[in-house]
């Protein structure tokens, strides 16, 4: 059967007692626009009309499908289903309707009414506040969208499209997110994706053979989570990297994902006077290159450190260590004051944690958990602010971050250019650290020193018998395996 399109409902809809079959919508009016003409919200797979009800009633989101799909009934009904035993605050009600708006072709089609949102979308609320450079609204827009990743998290649900036009911000504030045709709830984990999503929001190895699961918005949310964070940062980006350019989309594009160190942008937020941003930036890209089911949560990137401090508090090592290896390289906490310990982690933790996490306590400095050296030693240290002179611990620990800092620094300088230069400070620094320290550019480090070693190794027979072909040889070979060239 040929699907109409959405002109053939726009022009039906002109007159709303011939185009609905309910009586109820008969009486409806349907906004139009400066053409006098029904005024469409276009999506991917339907048109969205804002259905205006007779006495005062509220109004209606009338969803119209532009596509066929044999199973849409049945997963709105799982969806249905599923949220009518929960009321989420990011959500809207909703109500499938099979054969409720007649086409040109006489054809009776089915429709989602859903409550209407008065508001904005994502997209032209931060354009407004980074245009009157609103940066304390648009960081209190980052934690609200935290709040309904969470909120999303807890209840089982994925919305699976996540991106600007899906999202409205309310005049009092609220976020709300609409378009529920990708969701996932425990019904539908492992269907087919009907919806592969907007670039640049969802992650690169999503595709038409994606299978449902409740990992499908990790990505995007943390994409729409560091566009805030950064424009709170610098709400000037706005007018440099969408505005001027004619971008729309919430700052990123595909290309800064894919070849980010010749990103304008990427380098201006890698160069940017807030660290945390900064360490979310980067969090982001290695995301791009991890798999999709790989990608941590929002929480667990945005918010790891409040969690893995409130472990450490308790005295939950086991958990942590759960915690730390399941969440992998996690972005800096930012510098604070005093004031912003409150819980007294500092005084808390006992000597001999800073370093990692003891699964027995009678085991001392012999338990500690080197994978999690990092991890805990910035959750410890970043919070602290000014330490007396004695806290000798606390001071090493701050000690091996700023190195590890500076390796990290070198790291996304050297890019995917290899010069020996470059590979010799990674590794002169990276010995500085203790044995057995363990951080999330482990293998980038223990790369570099083979590089380092190679190159050694090569000089020394070179010095010591320049004739002695095959040493030369097999020294050469060896740089050429650890895919370096004498500069």
């Amino acid at each position: 059967m040929s699907w109409p399109l959405a002109s053939h409902f726009s022009a039906m809809l002109q007159n709303p007692k011939v185009a609905f079959r309910d009586p109820e919508l008969r009486e409806f009016r349907i906004e139009k626009d400066a053409m006098n003409q029904p005024r469409p919200w276009a999506g991917a797979f339907a048109v969205v009309y804002k259905g205006l009800a007779p006495a005062g009633k509220p109004a209606r989101a009338i969803r119209v499908f532009t596509t066929e799909s044999p199973e849409r009934r049945e997963r709105y009904d799982l969806i249905h289903e599923h949220l009518q035993a929960r009321r989420l605050k990011c959500l809207v009600d909703f109500e499938y309707r099979d054969a409720t708006i007649r086409a040109t072709d006489g054809k009776w089609y089915p429709v989602i009414l859903m409550e209407w949102v008065d508001g904005q979308t994502l997209f032209h609320w931060a354009r407004a506040r980074a245009q009157a450079g609103d940066a304390r609204e648009l960081a209190k827009a980052a934690q609200h969208w935290m709040a309904v990743v969470a909120e999303l998290e807890d209840n089982q649900i994925a919305h699976g499209d996540l991106q600007h036009a899906n999202v409205m911000i309310t005049p009092a504030g609220a976020v709300k997110l609409v378009d529920y045709d990708g969701m996932c709830v425990p019904g539908l984990v492992g269907r087919r994706n009907l919806e592969v999503g907007v670039e640049p929001y969802q992650h690169p190895g999503a595709n038409a053979e994606t299978r449902l699961s409740f990992d499908l918005d990790h990505f995007s949310a943390l994409v729409i989570y560091v566009a805030l964070r950064a424009l709170a940062a610098d709400p000037s980006l706005w007018l440099k990297y969408v505005e001027q350019s004619g971008h729309d989309k919430l700052l990123f594009r595909l290309e800064d994902f894919r070849a980010p160190d010749s990103s304008p942008l990427i380098n201006e937020l890698r160069g940017g006077p807030d660290l945390e941003v900064r360490d979310l930036l980067e969090r982001l890209l290695q995301c791009t290159r991890l798999p999709m089911d790989q990608v941590p949560s929002l929480s667990t990137i945005a918010d790891g450190y409040a969690k893995l401090e409130q472990m450490l508090v308790g005295k939950q090592w086991s958990a942590a260590v759960k915690w730390v290896e399941q969440a992998g390289a996690l972005p800096r906490c930012p510098a604070a004051s005093e004031a912003a310990d409150p819980s007294g982690l500092r005084a808390r933790l006992p000597q001999g944690r800073l370093g990692g996490v003891c699964e027995n306590s009678r085991q001392g400095a012999r338990g500690v958990r080197p994978a999690v050296d990092c991890h805990l030693e910035r959750a410890a240290v970043c919070p602290v602010g000014r330490r007396p002179a004695g806290a000798s611990a606390v001071g090493q620990a701050r000690r091996r971050i700023e190195i590890l800092d500076q390796v990290i620094a070198l790291i996304a300088q050297a890019g995917e250019e290899l010069q020996l230069d470059g590979e010799r400070q990674i590794a002169q620094l990276a010995i500085r650290l203790p044995p057995g320290y363990r951080h999330g550019h482990e293998a980038r480090v223990q790369q570099a020193l083979r590089r380092v070693g190679a190159m050694a190794q090569f000089e020394a027979v070179a010095v010591r018998d320049p004739l002695d072909e095959p040493a030369l040889a097999a020294a050469w070979q060896a740089l050429l395996e650890n895919r370096l060239r004498p500069r």
